[in-house]
């Protein structure tokens, strides 16, 4: 339950809230006639300056990058609550959510649409990657913020992302949510990666087919220690109904411990769907 109501900037009016995390606060807002999303900094975050940097990259990543898997920016500005975006609104929901609602309804996802969603996914970030010279990382990839509907995936939240010549670089120390985070990423050994973001689109669809975060650990500290030592527990995926063996051995190969016996680029995983 949000403690405080959602500020809209002037000529919006807030829908609805669609959460909070870390940095951010969302809502589908009314922006001159149109269903949109408005993002802020969080009032707690609203005098740190990581904060307004993360809220900047993803505003100049938008402007520069056009996908049909990513938001467009529509808007941002700054108003007596601090700075915001306004950005285009996909109608779809997160992976966390669309595990939610079956289990809600105590049904099974049918394994052609689990194939299905894996292969838009891939297929998406594998073009994301391949654009121009960007060497383009997403950097934040996971169950909350991967949306998928009617045939396609979605991608939100870049306030970790970069690319080659951005202006305003995320910190080595922002690498992402977990436990979607690379085993060598989580000790710090290496910045994300486009490889990271393959394993992390790996481990979000470990989700949707165990129905639960990928690994053993409930706390952030307890996570950080078991993806270093362990990386992403696959152990259950033979046991769940809704994933081909194929689909399988994917996930496997690209959530391996060792670095060296991953796939690590989403075409090559797309090729072999």
């Amino acid at each position: 339950m949000r403690a405080v109501p959602f500020e809209a900037p002037d000529s919006a009016n807030v829908v609805h809230a669609l959460g909070a995390g870390s940095t951010f606060e969302v809502a589908v807002v009314d922006w001159r006639g149109q269903r949109r999303i408005c993002k802020r900094l969080i009032p707690r975050m609203r005098h740190e300056p990581a904060a307004h940097a993360a809220m900047d990259r993803e505003a100049e990543l938008l402007a520069r990058v056009r996908h049909e898997s990513l938001p467009a920016l529509v808007d941002r500005g700054t108003d007596g609550h601090g700075p915001f975006v306004i950005e285009s609104f996909h109608d779809a929901p997160s992976i966390r959510r669309v595990v939610t609602g079956y289990d809600e309804r105590g049904r099974e996802m049918a394994p052609e649409l689990f194939r299905a969603i894996m292969r838009a996914g891939f297929r998406a970030l594998a073009e994301l990657h391949a654009l121009g010279d960007l060497d383009l990382v997403l950097g934040d990839v996971g169950p909350d913020h991967v949306l998928a509907a009617r045939g396609q995936v979605y991608f939100v939240d870049f306030g970790h992302a970069r690319y080659r010549g951005m202006p305003c670089a995320a910190p080595p120390s922002e690498r992402g949510t977990l436990p979607y985070v690379p085993p060598e990423v989580a000790r710090g050994e290496c910045e994300p990666t486009q490889a990271s973001d393959v394993y992390a689109l790996a481990g979000t669809f470990a989700f949707l087919a165990l129905r639960r975060d990928p690994c053993r650990a409930d706390a952030n500290a307890a996570r950080l220690v078991e993806i270093a030592e362990r990386g992403i527990d696959v152990d259950d995926l033979p046991s769940c109904s809704c994933i081909d063996a194929d689909c399988r051995a994917v996930l496997t190969s690209a959530l391996a411990f060792d670095p060296g016996a991953r796939t690590r680029e989403a075409a090559r995983i797309l090729a072999r769907l």
